[in-house]
């Protein structure tokens, strides 16, 4: 195929350039990341609409290892590895929601970090908050919301809620029609996108100083300048998602 060549296969650049063939192995499938993972000239051929939405990764269903090792540095004490099965795919938006977006459909800015920066991520939302958003969107495409809220006020303002709970059978996230958060097992599967180190560039040796797998990857402490940044500006993961740590 195209994303072959004699002996093995390409191995892409995030821009889609060839940099190297490997022998023995093949070329990366296509998934839904905006990238050429085949190495064809072309991103997200093939895909039809249910399998890609603009701005969104599609994270097929499989099975990893939830959790770190005790000898993982800043790991919670009360982590304990265990092995996790998502029975269903998902879409998974690729950055972090941005203070543009928020703004467009809630008409509020609660941000205080980068107040005014379009393109960085929004803050100063709590959990409940996040509900309303997902369902606000939902709304704006004609979707079921996936949660009934019990809320009073206005979201990114003076937002205060009781109660939620998941429009589906069950109280299953699965058979939501609207937009909503990801599980917690969810996150950490579409975070590691198949890698087992801390992160999806490597194994770290601290938390508080300069790290070299750290810097191509995250916005932290020593380079953040205390402050939030444009979202996908650092390297994504071989999932096509952006600042997963």
């Amino acid at each position: 195929g195209a994303g072959e060549c004699a002996g093995g296969a390409v191995v892409c650049s995030a821009d889609g350039l060839a940099l190297e063939c490997t022998t023995g192995s093949s070329a990366s499938q296509e998934v839904c990341n905006g990238l050429d993972d085949d190495c064809d000239g072309e991103t997200d051929e093939g895909l039809t609409d249910l399998d890609c939405l603009p701005g969104y990764s599609v994270i097929s269903a499989g099975t990893f290892t939830m959790g770190s090792p005790e000898s993982e540095p800043c790991r919670d004490e009360e982590e304990v590895q265990h092995e996790v099965t998502l029975t269903g795919s998902f879409w998974l938006k690729t950055t972090e929601l941005t203070q543009a977006e928020w703004e467009a459909l809630m008409g509020t800015n609660p941000s205080q970090k980068s107040a005014g920066c379009d393109d960085c991520p929004v803050e100063m939302v709590n959990w409940w908050e996040a509900l309303a958003y997902c369902n606000a969107l939902s709304a704006a495409e004609e979707l079921t919301p996936c949660y009934a809220l019990d809320c009073t006020g206005t979201a990114g303002d003076d937002f205060a809620c009781t109660d939620v709970t998941v429009n589906a059978p069950d109280g299953n996230p699965y058979g939501c029609q609207g937009y909503r958060l990801p599980t917690e097992a969810e996150w950490e599967y579409a975070a590691r996108a198949g890698t087992t180190t801390a992160t999806y560039n490597g194994d770290i040796a601290n938390c508080t100083q300069v790290s070299p797998v750290l810097e191509p990857i995250a916005w932290y402490k020593p380079n953040s300048g205390s402050t939030t940044h444009s979202v996908a500006g650092k390297d994504p993961n071989p999932w096509g998602l952006y600042d997963m740590l």
